[in-house]
């Protein structure tokens, strides 16, 4: 196999934080930029790479959207009561985690995806 050298400008302090962290791993940049590249060749794709920030953002957006299932259900609870269905004392989660609903969610699309794939 022939080898190729490649030089890349990048900034300074961010080389030397990097450089730091890989020699606590006991990793070279180059088997780090080996890895990358046979991981591109391999799944002919660039892996998803987050900055702090985007990640930040990522978290904001799923505690907003759990913020919002919580006063949605909150409304269904109070609309529920108010129409005379369910009594004060009803807990419509009944005890249920975010999780467990979350699965609850995905295990009824996956139903609905596969009775929608028996149906054609």
């Amino acid at each position: 196999m022939t080898m190729t050298q490649m030089n890349v400008r990048i900034d300074g302090k961010l080389k030397d934080d990097v450089d730091t962290v890989l020699r606590e791993q006991g990793v070279s940049p180059s088997d780090v930029i080996r890895s990358l590249w046979r991981y591109i060749a391999d799944r002919r794709q660039v892996p998803r790479l987050e900055t702090t920030t985007e990640e930040q953002a990522r978290k904001q957006r799923r505690m907003r959207r759990l913020t919002m299932i919580d006063a949605s259900s909150g409304l269904i609870q109070e609309e529920l009561l108010r129409a005379g269905v369910i009594d004060e004392d009803t807990n419509l989660l009944a005890g249920q985690t975010r999780q467990d609903i979350r699965a609850d969610v995905y295990d009824q699309k996956l139903d609905d995806y596969l009775n929608m794939a028996r149906s054609v």
